[in-house]
């Protein structure tokens, strides 16, 4: 799972030569919906699973401090030479299939330029290709028909000479539905997920 985590640490010298380190961990906002991280020392720990706060470790002996909302504009801008060099987030596109095959569905197929387009605005793009198909059939056949699927999608994007491009191939079958259901008949899940990186 992608988070964004900052670390910031703050030193202070005592007077017997030795150094402790505050620490504060941030989980800064994203798009995931279930992130979170768990801080913890020799004396405890804290779960932080909201986006924007923050813990703060004095020292190996005091417990992490409870969760509280960080100033998040402070600390955009005492790193913003580490926000700069932050990759940038992948663009994902879901392209939808006709039962039992490799031809794309109209909306689809009218989304493709809008995928190459994509992967030529960025620099030795990494596209993550990953086929899907739903539950009718046996599992054999759903993992061949999703690897056709994706390989299908693969030729269409790598006729267009996108400099640079790393493809790389999956597929799952009817092993990841995106969505869950009784049927075995499920149209969104007869679909290829394309990530730009």
């Amino acid at each position: 799972m992608e988070m964004f985590i900052l670390i910031t640490f703050a030193f202070v010298a005592l007077l017997s030569a030795t150094q402790s380190t505050t620490t504060t961990v941030t989980l800064l906002p994203d798009d995931k919906e279930n992130s979170k991280i768990i801080v913890l020392n020799e004396s405890g720990s804290q779960v932080v699973d909201e986006q924007g706060y923050a813990v703060i470790v004095t020292s190996d002996v005091d417990s992490p401090t409870p969760p509280e909302q960080a100033d998040l504009q402070k600390i955009k801008l005492q790193h913003a030479a580490l926000f700069a060099i932050q990759p940038q987030k992948p663009e994902k596109f879901l392209l939808y299939f006709e039962s039992n095959g490799v031809v794309l569905l109209n909306d689809s197929q009218l989304l493709v330029p809008t995928i190459i387009e994509a992967a030529k605005a960025r620099k030795a793009p990494i596209i993550n290709i990953i086929g899907h198909s739903d539950a009718a059939g046996s599992t054999e056949y759903n993992l061949k028909l999703s690897t056709e699927r994706a390989n299908a999608v693969a030729k269409l994007l790598q006729f267009e000479n996108i400099k640079e491009a790393e493809y790389r191939i999956d597929s799952h079958g009817e092993s990841d539905p995106l969505i869950k259901s009784d049927k075995q008949v499920e149209p969104k899940n007869r679909r290829v997920e394309v990530e730009i990186w």
